[in-house]
């Protein structure tokens, strides 16, 4: 099969692109082939090795978790036959959407929504997971609160925003100066224009949805009211995020001292602390598929890629400044 594949630890040099064995069905598994496969920003961070220690790879690696696709033979119990279109978040340990066909456990796979193509569904179940799981396990989110969600119009921050909106939330994001007005149709309160302004000054907030991190982490926890409910999605994983892979709770806790800080500043303010990793989760890809074909939720894919342009969706994510999604058209090649 054709597929892009990384052929060691380290930088762009090391994305690859050509021919590699089928993958092989196993008991309680499908065999997929990939339609669109959705490129994700801590990529690069892994395919430099920051996260060698919890989930290493084995060279050649096939990297990438979400996918669209037909499932075309099934091993074991499965809600799906051949020809059915699923879509998935495919296993923390076991990425290897950058492929025309994948193996994936069947309790992996939900119904693709109806009413979108392959490239938009493969857009959505990291960054839709992420989202639910931090609204609705982590930061409770409840109709009312007054929730911050940094990085707005990016492929999180837009599907974040639609939820929380759908859910009764109200809705400060932040953005750049060209993007306010998109932030605006996607349905914001307020547009934060963080070139311009401080988002200090729209605070305090019940939950504070945090995409950028690093120097911001302080500063958005800082704006939280009592009570209030922080969540960062990079590099500042706790330990419950560390036992969710199968660390056990001595290694998590080492693994997660870097954040002691933040938990103690949120504490300060008679707040909670969360740095969660995405666990795949049919049943919630279920529950969001359902939102997409109500016309709740619209994906927003802001440029496609063939399947041997991985470098070069690298390389775009890795700026920060993507609007949306970007997509691999696993049957494309350019």
């Amino acid at each position: 099969m054709r597929a892009s594949y990384l052929t060691a630890y380290g930088g762009n040099e090391v994305v690859s692109s050509g021919e590699l064995p089928d993958p092989v069905l196993s008991e309680g598994t499908s065999l997929i082939e990939i339609k669109a496969a959705g490129v994700n920003p801590v990529e690069p961070a892994m395919r430099a090795g920051g996260f060698q220690r919890v989930l290493p790879y084995s060279f050649p690696q096939v990297p990438g978790f979400d996918i669209s696709g037909v499932v075309r033979e099934v091993s074991g119990p499965s809600q799906f036959k051949a020809g059915d279109e699923v879509y998935a978040r495919m296993a923390n340990r076991a990425p290897g959407a950058y492929a025309e066909r994948a193996v994936v456990a069947n309790d992996l796979l939900a119904k693709k929504p109806t009413k979108i193509s392959h490239i938009e569904a493969a857009s959505l179940p990291t960054v839709a997971l992420t989202t639910w799981q931090a609204f609705f396990e982590r930061a409770n989110l409840k109709k009312g609160d007054r929730i911050l969600i940094q990085a707005g119009a990016g492929g999180v921050g837009t599907f974040a925003i639609q939820l929380a909106k759908h859910f009764g939330a109200h809705v400060t994001a932040t953005a750049g100066t060209a993007n306010q007005a998109f932030l605006k149709e996607l349905g914001v309160d307020v547009a934060v224009d963080y070139t311009k302004q401080r988002f200090e000054d729209f605070g305090p907030f019940d939950v504070v949805y945090d995409g950028v991190c690093g120097e911001l982490v302080e500063r958005c926890i800082n704006t939280l009211a009592p009570g209030g409910r922080y969540v960062g999605l990079v590099m500042v994983s706790d330990a419950r995020a560390f036992m969710s892979l199968g660390l056990p709770e001595a290694m998590a806790k080492g693994a997660a001292a870097g954040i002691a800080k933040y938990e103690a500043l949120a504490a300060s303010r008679g707040a909670e602390f969360h740095g969660p990793l995405t666990r795949p989760d049919a049943n919630q890809l279920a529950e969001i598929a359902k939102l997409v074909d109500d016309g709740i939720i619209k994906p927003h894919v802001r440029q496609v890629f063939g399947l041997n342009q991985l470098k070069e969706a690298y390389e775009a994510v890795a700026t920060g400044r993507t609007r949306g999604k970007l997509v691999l058209d696993t049957s494309k090649l350019v």
